[in-house]
């Protein structure tokens, strides 16, 4: 399912116009990315959402096989919970 898709899904879903659907779907992104960025867990029975520290590392470049070192980073994350496991796997 494309974003545009889940807007019009949750805009029939609730009676909203789309553009009203799409605005909360881009406060709820918002947030999300707000409280994660300052280091914070946005935890939801579902899942949640957090950063994880990568730590340096040296890579190999598959088509040369050249040695090359990959700098630490911090990404993003989704860890899915145990209520969004048993409800997909229904």
């Amino acid at each position: 399912m494309k974003q545009s898709e889940f807007v019009e899904a949750l805009a029939a879903k609730h009676g909203l116009t789309q553009k009203m659907a799409g605005e909360i779907l881009d406060s709820f992104w918002d947030l999300i990315v707000a409280d994660v960025k300052k280091g914070d867990e946005v935890d939801f029975s579902y899942g949640k959402f957090i950063l994880v520290k990568k730590a340096a590392h040296e890579g190999r470049n598959p088509l040369t096989g050249e040695h090359i070192k990959i700098v630490a980073k911090v990404v993003p994350q989704f860890k899915a919970g145990k209520k969004f496991k048993d409800a997909v796997a229904k």
